[in-house]
């Protein structure tokens, strides 16, 4: 999985060292050539013709060959009981009001919403999850969660307060807002994040989870898990204390994010059953430390000012990522110095920021402020 560097490495299968016809008919020229160095090929000749033709019957089946080793795993992973997730749908909760014109007014389950995501993308329904039964007499408002018809992470962030066009033939219904913001969508799950799970899963095959990295291996199968980091011998309620028979499990999303208590409460009650018995399971969120960077550095001649302010910026963004952070409890000015020194246009590194030390038993960073100066 490219960019996430606690899951094991699935090696890439390459069944052959060229796949191309272009590839098979010069390896093929050039073979004949040496065992017959009389023979020139040109264009339109019996032999030259032939092998053309014989390179562009194998160029298909070299490809299927190569499309083998993903499904293979594909397939393995189905018979163990992990599947490549479809992607899930983003939820929210609604706020409507409503007339006084009965004393109950009841919104069914199932009822249409529809929300205008923004002018190029159009329009996304929402359909209420259960029955809502405003009682008039005593409120006209009321609340209740609703979930979008289609799969995916574009609602996500939809602030509260949006409003929503309430498309079934409800006339009591007065106004229909978002309560709070939309979340918890996902796209359907990309190759390298499938495979990546699938690595974890195959790594860990065992009945029962007993060593460390099992934990660790079992947490990363879970869809939606992106980072872990497995604490042997240690109760989060006393940190600094050695707990035997204590595993604490820090999770974070695949975007190397914190997961929703929900999520990790799932996945605790997941390596909880796999576990033996006499083990306590925990599971908690990574530690963010928020890294403010300001760097000043001299250009290599022909750099512009903001040409290596961007290349800084995107060196630092690109180091100070949760995805691939090592978990490491600092980021020391020399590592700050050395990944600006190796950004493209910088010639020299004048001024850094002291060691920053990142706070708890599972740390990783956030991006705060860049502030490139360019002397």
């Amino acid at each position: 999985m490219p960019g996430i560097s606690d899951v094991p490495e699935m090696e890439t299968l390459r069944l052959l060292n060229y796949g191309t016809e272009t590839d098979l008919l010069e390896a093929a020229v050039t073979h004949v050539q040496s065992a017959l160095p009389e023979w020139v090929p040109r264009g339109g000749n019996t032999e030259l013709v032939l092998i053309e033709a014989l390179a562009i019957m194998l160029g298909p089946e070299i490809l299927s060959l190569q499309l083998l080793g993903p499904r293979v795993v594909e397939q393995i992973m189905g018979l163990i009981g992990s599947t490549r997730s479809p992607g899930i749908a983003a939820t929210g909760r609604v706020a409507f009001t409503v007339t006084n014109s009965n004393p109950t007014q009841v919104i069914p389950a199932g009822t249409r919403l529809r929300l205008i995501v923004d002018g190029s993308l159009g329009s996304v329904d929402l359909f209420t999850t259960e029955d809502l039964a405003v009682i008039t007499s005593e409120t006209l408002a009321g609340q209740v969660d609703v979930v979008a018809d289609q799969v995916g992470a574009l609602l996500n962030g939809i602030p509260a307060g949006s409003s929503l066009a309430v498309v079934d033939n409800l006339p009591f219904i007065a106004s229909a807002a978002l309560a709070e913001p939309m979340g918890g969508g996902a796209d359907a799950e990309s190759d390298d994040v499938f495979f990546g799970r699938a690595a974890s899963v195959l790594a860990r095959q065992t009945s029962t989870l007993v060593k460390p990295e099992q934990f660790e291996y079992a947490a990363l199968s879970r869809v939606g898990t992106g980072r872990a980091r497995v604490l042997d011998n240690y109760n989060p309620a006393t940190p600094g204390t050695t707990a035997y028979g204590h595993v604490t499990v820090a999770v974070a999303g695949t975007d190397g994010a914190a997961m929703s208590a929900s999520a990790m409460a799932d996945t605790g009650a997941a390596l909880t059953a796999q576990a033996l018995a006499s083990l306590s399971i925990h599971v908690i969120a990574p530690t963010y430390t928020t890294l403010n960077l300001p760097v000043t550095v001299k250009a290599l001649p022909g750099w512009s000012t903001s040409e290596v302010q961007a290349s800084v910026r995107a060196a630092l963004t690109a180091w100070a990522n949760p995805l691939t952070w090592a978990w490491d409890s600092s980021a020391t000015q020399f590592e700050i110095v050395a990944v600006v020194a190796a950004a493209p246009g910088v010639k020299e590194v004048t001024a850094a920021p002291s060691t920053i030390a990142l706070a708890g038993a599972a740390p990783l960073p956030t991006l705060g402020t860049i502030t490139v100066t360019v002397a």
